[in-house]
């Protein structure tokens, strides 16, 4: 594999906006199925982005 600093860059950023959003829905809601809903929400579109990113999957 050839890595490049885009690779890593793209990485960070889907972190960042993985540990954001699980932050502020962690922060703003409060309900007691809401926020796993919105949790399981997060960590799903974040694992489609990063199959969608390593490999074109979705």
């Amino acid at each position: 594999m050839n890595w490049g600093i885009e690779d890593f860059t793209a990485a960070a950023t889907l972190l960042a906006a993985a540990w954001i959003g699980i932050a502020l829905v962690r922060r703003n809601v409060h309900g007691r199925v809401l926020r796993p809903m919105l949790l399981v929400g997060v960590v799903l579109v974040v694992l489609m982005i990063w199959a969608h990113l390593a490999v074109g999957i979705v």
